[in-house]
């Protein structure tokens, strides 16, 4: 009997039945929480929270002594020796933004500061004088990778931050592996990974019934409209952007799951999708052979497609 589990997407995560051998490993990462259900009491909840330290220490945007700062401090045209694990991150965001015909766009870390999504804190609405500025050095194409160097062709600023939750929770569970480990479930900030049998909810805006997920050995992510927003110009807009416009993105969905060997990188189809709307969600699900669930907004009655 697969365990039940209900993921709403971003933070919130509900009990899950399960037996009382099960263990649960709270804490918090990456500006968010994180959680471990694991059938075995002898995780060490130390040993998990100094993993996550670490990685929190390359790729936070909000500590100024991280990694990713200090690479988005560095000058121009300056190879840069960067960790393993930045360098491999970078890379696969580099990947994916060609896959995704640029909606899933890291250099984008200026114009998230500007919408007020990011580490910087805004006091007034964003100017069309800025956006364009911060477009013009807001892209991943800028960025080149060579034997764990890289290189800033231009001023910009990277933010993974759409990409490094689920690489830490492929981190985490990948630890859980190599120790023999065979049951368990890690979540932080709503993505997924799912080692044995899972069943896992996924949230709608309407607060229906959650759509029930199968998961076996998988991963899952969510990315949505409705918790994280602003308003602007007497409009409310979701904390995603187009990376072809640098405004928030404007399309026909409300919010999408994507199921993945990885969570890094569901994490980041997920988004890009959400950047890209239903149509062309639709094609590159077929395109690189995802399973997606893609729930529409409400103009058109929350609708759930089911792709694979």
């Amino acid at each position: 009997m697969p365990k039940l589990l209900i993921i709403f997407i971003f933070l919130f995560l509900s009990a899950c039945s399960v037996d009382e051998t099960t263990q649960t490993i709270i804490g918090t990462t990456m500006g968010t929480s994180y959680s471990i259900k694991i059938n075995n009491n002898h995780v060490l909840k130390p040993i998990i929270d100094k993993r996550l330290d670490e990685i929190e220490q390359v790729f936070s945007t909000w500590n100024e002594t991280s990694e990713l700062s200090q690479l988005n401090k560095a000058p121009i045209n300056q190879w840069v020796e960067v960790s393993d694990s930045l360098f491999f991150v970078l890379s696969q965001a580099k990947k994916i933004h060609q896959q995704t015909q640029g909606f899933f766009d890291a250099g984008m870390g200026r114009l998230i500061d500007i919408w007020g999504f990011g580490a910087v804190r805004v006091g007034a609405e964003p100017s069309r004088q800025k956006m364009a500025q911060a477009l013009a050095i807001s892209s991943i194409e800028y960025l080149r990778l060579s034997h764990s160097r890289v290189k800033k062709l231009k001023d910009i600023h990277i933010n993974l931050s759409a990409i490094a939750k689920g690489y830490g929770v492929d981190v985490v569970a990948n630890m859980l592996i190599k120790q023999g480990f065979k049951d368990f479930m890690v979540e932080i900030g709503g993505e997924v990974m799912a080692q044995s049998q899972w069943r896992i909810g996924i949230e709608k805006p309407n607060h229906d019934v959650p759509i029930a997920v199968e998961l076996q050995n998988q991963a899952i992510a969510t990315s949505g409209d409705y918790r994280n927003y602003l308003k602007w110009q007497g409009k409310k807009y979701q904390h995603i952007l187009n990376p072809n416009t640098g405004l928030p993105a404007n399309t026909d969905l409300s919010s999408v799951s994507v199921i993945h060997n990885s969570a890094m990188m569901a994490d980041a189809y997920a988004t890009a999708m959400m950047a890209m709307g239903s149509q062309k969600a639709k094609i590159l699900a077929q395109q690189l052979n995802l399973s997606v669930v893609l729930i529409l907004n409400q103009q058109h009655d929350f609708k759930v497609l089911k792709i694979r």
